[in-house]
């Protein structure tokens, strides 16, 4: 039961409304060189076109390979509906759209985008900045038809598009049988979605000035997964030039071992394999497999039902599937991301932003019966306050750590480009039902409406006396974020009346807190974390049993973030035993 009311908080931050089909504008019309294309008059003065294909459609021969340019449709696309999500497990953020079948949701026919564009962009002379959204979901679910950008393009000026990428099994997954002699790198290396992003900024590159944007100035902006996402193209060698500026929100730098994806071990706590890696699931969907050659193999696996391909995988508590995403396979990842920061010839060295929510953990904590009663058998409530909010503390700053201070000191100690990190802090949500404050606070994803201007469209879900001081907060990010599309700095926002938002710096005032002026607005402090600090407040609290500190210890520290250098093994051991 927990977990609906998680399904429901979310979906009233990133929903979208199912509005009936718009009728197409020929104002819109646009040739391409695959074909022409009609979108719609949207709100706010700007043009809205949807469910553009960016690349083939990856089904049969082509899922686990390189996304392949759009062949030409011929005729006029009316452009005025999302395109369907792509395959994913049954869930809400798939959108309204989405074709079910047994075990999935979606479709592998899903490489689309969506542009919103101002009016005045797209009739007048002067191109304007771009903004490439990247939907989270954990790399699993998600579609970018729960994001509406029509008040961000119209407020800020800029273009912006929204691009669904293939998730999960179908988006990362290496397996020899895939990796015929003679295959591409590109398609050998099992980062299919992410080289389905990659292939949306060349379709931007090469198609939106005729939108009305600006092919020089683009900005990459994703959260939680899309993040994630983004630090990616900031990563990867092959995004090179396509883009000029990274937002990253609640993002991490997770990588994951291309060896140990495939590697099949049925000792759940060697931690030698991934969950639902490649080999495992193979040997349950092709289980004369010894004989077959790779092509045959291959073959098979193409032929499968996407439905039958999750089903051999092992769900989650929140039916979702965990394996391995992101590969560092040499060639789209190189090298770990804090060793490649550390060299700005060897990453994409353009402006950043990075930040996470004071309470990241919160809005997955109250899955957990450990922390969280049933009150009337069903309303979530929090059993212990001071261990509930010491335990999210533990986790949220070890996510800000990982995903915004550490990677802004190795940049900016390192000559990199200027980076501007965050820390978002409003909780003033409703009370009226559950405690949300407490049980959510400023959780994960809870910074979305703001910075898309859309957390009037969802007034039960935050306190409806503070109309006025959230819709404050939400014009200053949206104002700094505009500002930074617009010219690779955040500053004083796009009206330059707000607060200096000055770069990280080894010394004072480093990071912006983002927060009602109830309890202190926007403004820059000094607030360092070290992991050698995270740690000891873990090891030393007599508020956890010693069963929880070591449970907690390597999900924290070792496996949570794939990165191990906060992990000390006779620590743990002594934790363990003491």
């Amino acid at each position: 039961m927990n977990r609906r009311f998680l399904v429901i908080f979310l979906a009233a931050i990133v929903a979208a409304c199912g509005a009936e089909k718009p009728e197409p504008s020929l104002a819109t019309k646009v040739v391409l060189a695959s074909g022409e294309v009609v979108g719609y008059e949207g709100d706010r003065d700007t043009y809205i076109w949807k469910g553009i294909p960016y690349a083939e459609p990856p089904v049969g021969d082509l899922r686990w390979r390189a996304p392949q340019p759009v062949q030409p449709w011929g005729g006029s696309l009316e452009a005025l509906e999302f395109g369907p999500a792509c395959v994913q497990p049954q869930n809400f953020m798939a959108g309204d759209n989405a074709p079910e079948s047994e075990h999935v949701i979606g479709v592998e026919d899903c490489l689309t985008l969506n542009i919103y564009s101002p009016r005045e962009a797209f009739t007048g002379d002067s191109k304007l900045p771009v903004m490439y959204w990247i939907h989270g979901g954990g790399n699993r679910v998600g579609s970018a038809q729960t994001y509406d950008a029509s008040r961000l393009a119209s407020t800020q000026n800029v273009v912006v598009v929204s691009i669904n990428y293939r998730l999960g099994l179908m988006g990362w997954f290496r397996h020899a049988a895939l990796r015929p002699e003679g295959a591409s790198l590109e398609d050998q290396s099992g980062n299919y979605g992410t080289l389905d992003i990659i292939a949306g900024l060349h379709w931007v590159q090469d198609n939106i000035e005729k939108f009305g944007g600006d092919p020089n100035r683009v900005t990459v902006f994703g959260e939680s997964a899309g993040g994630r996402n983004t630090w990616s193209m900031v990563q990867s060698p092959l995004a090179k030039g396509l883009f000029h500026g990274a937002i990253v929100q609640s993002g991490s730098l997770r990588i994951m071992d291309a060896a140990k994806s495939e590697q099949y071990s049925k000792d759940a706590v060697d931690y030698a394999s991934y969950e639902n890696n490649s080999s495992e699931l193979v040997e349950k969907l092709v289980p004369n497999q010894a004989e077959l050659d790779g092509a045959g193999i291959a073959r098979l696996l193409r032929a499968k039902p996407a439905g039958d391909i999750y089903a051999a995988a092992t769900p989650n508590i929140a039916n979702m599937y965990d394996q391995p995403r992101l590969f560092l396979d040499g060639y789209v990842f190189a090298e770990p991301a804090l060793d490649l920061f550390r060299d700005p010839a060897k990453y994409n060295a353009v402006p950043i932003i990075t930040g996470a929510n004071r309470d990241e953990d919160k809005t997955f904590m109250f899955l957990d019966e450990r922390w969280v009663d049933k009150r009337f058998g069903f309303l979530p409530q929090v059993k212990d306050a001071e261990r509930y909010d010491k335990a999210a503390a533990l986790g949220s700053d070890t996510w800000r750590f990982y995903s915004v201070d550490k990677p802004a000191e190795v940049i900016a100690l390192h000559d990199g480009p200027p980076i501007y990190t965050y820390r978002f802090d409003f909780d003033e949500l409703s009370d009226s039902i559950i405690d949300l404050p407490n049980l959510v606070g400023a959780g994960h994803a809870v910074e979305i409406p703001f910075v898309f201007g859309t957390h009037e469209e969802f007034p039960w879900s935050f306190m409806f006396s503070n109309l006025e001081q959230r819709t404050k907060l939400a014009d200053t990010m949206m104002s700094y974020w505009g500002q930074f599309a617009h010219t690779g700095n955040p500053g004083k926002g796009k009206n330059q009346e707000l607060p200096p938002w000055t770069p990280w710096q080894p010394q004072g005032e480093h990071i912006m807190f983002f927060d009602t002026d109830n309890d202190g607005g926007a403004r820059m402090v000094e607030d360092r974390l070290t992991i050698e600090a995270i740690r000891q407040r873990l090891v030393n609290d007599a508020a956890f049993t010693k069963e929880e500190r070591c449970e907690a210890y390597p999900k924290i520290f070792l496996t949570g973030y794939m990165i191990a250098d906060g992990y000390v093994e006779s620590e743990h051991s002594l934790l363990c035993e003491g």
